[in-house]
C-alpha cells in the first residue's frame, strides 16, 4: 500500500530575538525533521513567514536560509533571502498567481526534472540575521520556516518512481542561443541505497545535477554612469562567496538560468515610485552578448525601473481600506520564468545591472537584491 503523500517535512519557528549576524541552528529533532530507517524524503519547496516589526510595517534582516540535509548544507547551490521585501519562497497561499517555486519535480524519473534535495536521515535549516545597520534590525521579531515535500518507505520507492529507474541521457537545452549540453551517465535504479545518489543527492558521481537559487545584494554603489555593475565576489561586487553570480565555467561546469529578478533590498528604506535605488536595467550578459537583447546595447537587458519592472519579485502590499489604512495584506511574487532558459557552459556568464546615468544606485543595504533560479551541472572529478 503506499503511503507517500505531501506533507511538512520540517517546521522551525524562532519565537523569540535572534541577535545580528548570528545563526540559528535547530536540531533535525526540533523541527521534526527525523526519519525512519527505511524511509527516504525529497524536499520539493520551502515557505519562509518572515519578521517584521511589532507594528507590521518595516522588513527585519532574515539574510540567509539554508536547508540542511543529514548534516550537510546545501548553501553552495539553494541560499534563500527571508527578508519580506525579497522573499523568494514565501508561504505557498500568499504567492500571486500560484507561481510556486519548486526545487523539481517529485516522482519523476527525467534527471532534470527531479532536482528535489533528498535525504535519508534527517533534515533541518539554519537561518542567519543581518547587522544591524541604517535604521534595518536584525531579527528581532518571530519568523518561520517550513519544507514540504515526500517521505517514501524503501519499499514503495520502485513504484513511486514508474519503474524505478532514472534514466539518462538528458539535454540542457539552450533555445535561444542554439546550445546543447548532453548529460550522460547510467541509468541508477531509484531505491533505499542509491537514493543519496540521484539529482540533489548528496553522494552524486558525476556528473551532479542540483537545483540552483540564489540572490546577492551590491555591495558597492554602481558607477552612475550606466555602466554595468557585476555581482562578482572576487571583485567585491558581493560580500560572499554564496551570493556570487559571476560564472566563469570551463566545459566541465554548466548552468541552465532559468528565473531571474530584481527588487529593492528592503521596503523600510524604499524611495519614492519612480526612482527605485536608480535602477534602470537588469539581465544576462553571456560570452560578451546580452540577454534579452536590444536595438542597441544600451537599450538590451530588461528595464526595471520603478514604474514598470518587469522582473520583479518579492512581497508587494495590498490594503484594502484607503480611508482608514489598515495594516497591508502580504502578497508575493514568485522570481519571474524566463521567456527561454539560458545556459552557460565552457564561457563567462553574469548577472549585471545598470543605473539611470542620473545617480548611482547605493551599497547594501540601500540598493537592489537580485535572484536567480536554475540547474546546475558539475561534471569536475
Amino acid at each position: 500500500m503506499e503511503h507517500y503523500e505531501l506533507r511538512l517535512l520540517a517546521d522551525f519557528l524562532q519565537p523569540a530575538a535572534q541577535a545580528a549576524n548570528t545563526w540559528a541552528r535547530p536540531t533535525p529533532l526540533a523541527v521534526g525533521g527525523e526519519l525512519e530507517q527505511n524511509e527516504r524524503g525529497e524536499i520539493v519547496f520551502a515557505e519562509i513567514q518572515p519578521p517584521v516589526d511589532a507594528v507590521f510595517l518595516n522588513d527585519e534582516d532574515l539574510r540567509k536560509v539554508v536547508i540542511v540535509c543529514d548534516g550537510h548544507e546545501t548553501g553552495s547551490y539553494v541560499t534563500l533571502s527571508g527578508i519580506r521585501t525579497s522573499l523568494m519562497a514565501p508561504p505557498k497561499n500568499r504567492i500571486w498567481g500560484g507561481k510556486l517555486y519548486s526545487f523539481g519535480t517529485p516522482h519523476s524519473t527525467h534527471p532534470l526534472l527531479n532536482t528535489t534535495l533528498k535525504y535519508k536521515q534527517n533534515v533541518t535549516v539554519a537561518c542567519l540575521a543581518g547587522p544591524n545597520v541604517a535604521g534595518i534590525t536584525g531579527a528581532t521579531q518571530p519568523y518561520r520556516v517550513r519544507l514540504w515535500g515526500y517521505v517514501y518507505k524503501t519499499s514503495e520507492l520502485p513504484s513511486a518512481f514508474n519503474g524505478g529507474m532514472m534514466q539518462f541521457p538528458a539535454y540542457l537545452v539552450d533555445g535561444a542561443r542554439g546550445r546543447t549540453l548532453p548529460i550522460v551517465k547510467p541509468a541508477i535504479p531509484i531505491n533505499g541505497e542509491t537514493w543519496l545518489t540521484l539529482p540533489g543527492g548528496k553522494d552524486q558521481a558525476i556528473p551532479k545535477i542540483n537545483p540552483f537559487i540564489r540572490y546577492a545584494y551590491n555591495a558597492l554603489a554602481t558607477d552612475g554612469l550606466q555602466g554595468d555593475y557585476q555581482f562578482r565576489f572576487q571583485t567585491g561586487g558581493v560580500i560572499e562567496e554564496q551570493e556570487n553570480l559571476y560564472f566563469e565555467f570551463d566545459d566541465k561546469d554548466a548552468l541552465l538560468v532559468q528565473s531571474l529578478g530584481v527588487t529593492p533590498s528592503f521596503d523600510t528604506l524604499l524611495p519614492p515610485i519612480g526612482v527605485f535605488p536608480n535602477l534602470a536595467r537588469t539581465g544576462l550578459r553571456i560570452a560578451g552578448d546580452y540577454h534579452p537583447k536590444g536595438p542597441t546595447t544600451r537599450q538590451s537587458l530588461f528595464p526595471t525601473d520603478g514604474l514598470i519592472n518587469q522582473i520583479t519579485f518579492g512581497r508587494f502590499d495590498v490594503v484594502w481600506n484607503v480611508v482608514f489604512p489598515i495594516a497591508p495584506i502580504d502578497l508575493y511574487n514568485a522570481i519571474p520564468l524566463l521567456d527561454r532558459p539560458y545556459l552557460i557552459w565552457n564561457e563567462i556568464g553574469m548577472v549585471v545591472i545598470r543605473d539611470d546615468g542620473v545617480a548611482a544606485v547605493p551599497a547594501d543595504p540601500l540598493g537592489v537584491t537580485v535572484a536567480l533560479t536554475g540547474t546546475r551541472v558539475e561534471m569536475r572529478s
